[in-house]
């Protein structure tokens, strides 16, 4: 029995997202009888659409064992340039855009979120920059970049087509929560059932492993940091459409936010585990305790402090996988051995499992 109490521990942490978004839902019930509510669902829905977004590009980063802290500078800046070149109103620094048409405003948004995450893979790759510093450095300029352009305004004007993802619904149900539903399946699919994916996982475990067996880690690494990018965009154009403006600080902050609702959901900092269904549980439960704090009124200063203690448990809990991990992993190999010197009829000495 004590033999498999390890890996019984291990399935329950991987899966205990679930667990505790329950626990969340039921207490934030018991407090506000709204919070169940089908509007309130829904307002969680929305929250939820732009972090998850986020957190699937951020996903495909993290697996290979990198960070991209940029995207959150991608979310303000690719909406901002593309609500400019549609005639923005408010101050921007080089007049009011070209007015060009919504067609050319999607492809500058997702051009500013391709040529990020460009640049960020040639740095890291190519020039052998570490990541955390690259993307943070990226971030910064992007963050800087919005104001410089807005003059530190609000930008607004975008036509209703332009702003229709973060705005429509079907029914009661919004179109952005559709959207995130099938950004997360797709990701699945990818992840899970490709040879991309799979490539990803490899090398998150072990690089050099993956190198030996025939996969170009510089490439997979390059092809993620495009999809965060393109993912951050797509974000920001959710975004940009939910609140109708781009304010000059529009997504600064979400990052941290980001990483808390990939880890907890089981996406590991140190690369190669996790998926994308338990980050999905994440970005749920950070969504639903968002809207509960809100419900309940919680003064924002304290809101701050419980999402940066979500962001320690967060780690807490990634050290915590990591170190199991590496126990019934080392357990499986010493079995592994003991299995094959006793068919092989030797006697060997083991130490207990």
């Amino acid at each position: 029995m004590k033999k498999n109490r390890m890996p019984i521990l291990l399935l329950l942490i991987d899966n205990l997202i679930w667990v505790i978004l329950v626990v969340v839902v039921a207490l934030f019930s018991i407090f506000n009888s709204r919070y169940l509510t089908e509007p309130n669902l829904v307002d969680i829905l929305v929250t939820a659409s732009v972090l998850g977004i986020l957190v699937v590009g951020q996903t495909f980063v993290l697996i290979t064992g990198n960070f991209d802290l940029s995207a959150e500078g991608v979310v303000g800046l690719s909406a901002g340039i593309a609500v400019w070149l549609q005639g923005a109103a408010g101050q921007p620094t080089f007049g009011s855009g070209w007015h060009v048409n919504v067609v050319f405003a999607f492809v500058a948004l997702f051009a500013v979120g391709a040529a990020t995450g460009t640049i960020n893979g040639f740095l890291i790759t190519k020039v052998k920059m570490n990541n955390f510093i690259v993307t943070l450095a990226m971030m910064i300029v992007l963050e800087g970049m919005l104001p410089a352009l807005s003059t530190g305004s609000t930008m607004s004007g975008a036509p209703a087509s332009f702003n229709w993802l973060g705005t429509a619904t079907i029914g009661t149900f919004p179109i952005c929560g559709i959207v995130l539903i099938i950004t997360f399946v797709g990701a699945h699919l990818v992840l899970k059932h490709r040879p991309f994916g799979r490539d990803l996982y490899a090398i998150g475990g072990n690089p050099q492993a993956a190198f030996a067996s025939g996969i170009n880690p510089n490439r997979r690494v390059y092809q993620a940091y495009i999809i965060s990018g393109i993912l951050a965009a797509f974000a920001g154009l959710i975004l940009e459409g939910q609140v109708q403006s781009v304010p000059a600080d529009l997504g600064n902050g979400m990052i941290f936010m980001v990483f808390a609702a990939a880890v907890i959901g089981g996406i590991s900092l140190q690369g190669g585990r996790g998926n994308i269904i338990g980050a999905f549980g994440g970005v749920l439960l950070l969504a639903a305790i968002t809207d509960g704090l809100n419900l309940l009124a919680v003064d924002v200063y304290f809101t701050s402090i419980i999402e940066g203690l979500i962001i320690l448990a967060a780690v807490f809990l990634d050290t915590q996988k990591t170190r199991l991990h590496r126990i019934v992993e080392g357990k499986r190999a010493i079995q592994a051995l003991h299995d094959a010197a006793m068919a092989a009829g030797e006697a060997v000495a083991i130490p207990p499992l």
